[in-house]
């Protein structure tokens, strides 16, 4: 498996984990693709057994596909998977304690508003409390801005930390916002000894890596998606 691949996963875990055939299959009843996809784990496993096991779970075949995993992409596309939310992996050093502005209220479980801020993403509330699950099986940070206008969460895992599910309400966007929660949320993952932190941003989200890349976080990798159509 890839390294990062690995990492990503153990971070946003699924409900129930699966290894068959050269596969990780991971299931979260829906829930995101991130939680609900198979990982390669052999790079000449049989794509067929990716349908067959999402299709009896009754969920769309989903594979994330990493960097050295070419030949696995190329068969998957001939089964008719197609290509979707190119991602990238970005991380910076934690070192020396990032200067955050203090204006963030984290708590380790998530508030009220850091629930509703889900409905700003336009997401269900039933998604926004499918990934309040996820989130409760490791140990995060819940951040919001003190004007309820942002919010963010923090994943810790030994001397990384990992930022996630960061949300601005419109009206607020290109204020400063999201800044001060993600560096309150680095200060708060510093504190708690890590000394690396990343995040996942879709490649086309280009006011996102803007942000990402002004707090000093470069890109690592990346993967994508194959959906199977149809």
């Amino acid at each position: 498996m890839h390294t990062w691949a690995a990492r990503v996963s153990r971070d946003w875990p699924p409900f129930h984990v699966e290894r068959r055939g050269g596969w990780r299959f991971g299931l979260a009843e829906g829930f995101t693709k991130r939680a609900n996809c198979a990982l390669v784990e052999d790079v000449d496993a049989d794509v067929a057994q990716v349908t067959a096991f999402y299709r009896e779970h009754g969920l769309r075949p989903c594979v994330q596909v990493w960097p050295g995993q070419e030949d696995v992409d190329a068969r998957l596309a001939e089964h008719g998977y197609a290509m979707v939310e190119p991602t990238l992996v970005m991380a910076r050093e934690l070192e020396a304690r990032p200067q955050g502005p203090g204006l963030t209220r984290i708590s380790d479980r998530p508030t009220a508003r850091w629930r509703e801020l889900f409905a700003q993403a336009g997401a269900d509330p039933s998604w926004g409390e499918g990934v309040v699950r996820i989130l409760g099986r490791v140990t995060a940070a819940y951040g919001v801005h003190e004007s309820g206008d942002g919010r963010g969460c923090a994943v810790l895992d030994g001397e990384s930390v990992a930022v996630y599910a960061m949300v601005t309400a419109e009206s607020a966007r290109g204020r400063g916002v999201a800044r001060a929660v993600l560096d309150d949320l680095l200060t708060w993952g510093h504190d708690r000894g890590a000394r690396e932190a990343y995040l996942c941003v879709v490649a086309d989200n280009e006011p996102a890596s803007r942000l990402y890349r002004g707090a000093g976080f470069v890109e690592v990798s990346r993967y994508h998606n194959r959906v199977l159509m149809g």
